[in-house]
């Protein structure tokens, strides 16, 4: 039996890729699913031995393993479309949004659920996992191994998803915006162009993080950084008394969105 992969989009490349550049998985064992097979011959002209096909049918009947990439309002169909070729699938998506609960009312099956992050594509990122109790040991070991060869992998329960999500799939999001933010206004009093201002910030976003690898903590850098009394300290005192009801409120409005698309996922997967 193959391994397949539905959808091609941003994430699903970035996974697919990464997996084929790790030698992660036997060529010749993968096929791949997308409505436009043409996104698919520069990958299917590297990797001759991958097989492509738009019939998500065809992919069902050839896999046992299917990681579902498509957008999440996209799941539901998926499911529906490759459920019926077999009975013994084991499902994999990379929906957040989407409950275990929620899909098991459709697919009563093996189902995984992965959170990759975009960081993947440096090697340095995070995969939450959950798998449902209907996963066997190996077939557990089989999904985290792959993601393990393009990220670190965290298993965690299922109502811990939104809290690690924010950690890691959505900060580099954040974390983009904030420091590209810094450098437009610590600029404005200066001759630095924006272009000038974020390469100063990201050659020094790239020091921290390398400090941060080495084993310093956030405190000491910190400590070495903001001397009593100084510049740097006062600018900590401001941050320190905006940032905690700024990301407050940031990560209750996620939450409140997170409930409501879980919710809307959940009535949706209840009709017929």
């Amino acid at each position: 039996m193959k391994t397949g992969f539905i959808g091609y989009g941003s994430m699903g490349q970035m996974i697919i890729n990464g997996l084929l550049n790790t030698n992660a998985l036997d060529t010749d064992k993968i096929i791949i699913s997308t409505r436009d097979l043409d996104k698919l011959k520069k990958l299917k002209s590297q990797y001759p031995l991958i097989e492509i096909t738009d019939d998500n049918g065809l992919l069902a009947k050839k896999s046992d393993k299917i990681f579902v990439f498509v957008n999440t309002n996209e799941v539901k169909n998926v499911i529906e479309e490759i459920k019926f070729y077999k009975s013994n699938i084991h499902l994999i998506h990379i929906a957040a949004g989407l409950n275990m609960s929620t899909i098991q009312s459709i697919f009563p099956g093996k189902i995984s659920k992965v959170i990759p992050s975009l960081t993947s594509l440096t090697g340095a990122g995070v995969a939450l996992i959950n798998h449902n109790d209907k996963v066997r040991p190996a077939e557990k070991r089989f999904v985290e191994n792959l993601f393990a060869s393009i990220s670190e992998v965290k298993i965690i329960p299922e109502e811990d998803f939104e809290a690690g999500t924010n950690l890691t799939s959505s900060a580099p999001a954040f974390i983009a915006f904030i420091i590209s933010k810094y450098a437009e206004i610590a600029k404005q009093d200066s001759n630095f162009s924006q272009e000038e201002a974020e390469e100063m910030i990201k050659t020094t976003l790239d020091g921290t993080s390398k400090l941060l690898a080495q084993g310093m903590e956030f405190e000491e850098i910190i400590d070495r950084v903001a001397t009593k009394g100084g510049i740097t300290e006062e600018g900590l005192n401001i941050l320190e008394y905006k940032l905690e009801t700024l990301f407050q409120e940031l990560f209750t409005t996620i939450g409140e969105k997170y409930e409501k698309f879980q919710l809307e996922l959940k009535q949706e997967y209840k009709k017929n």
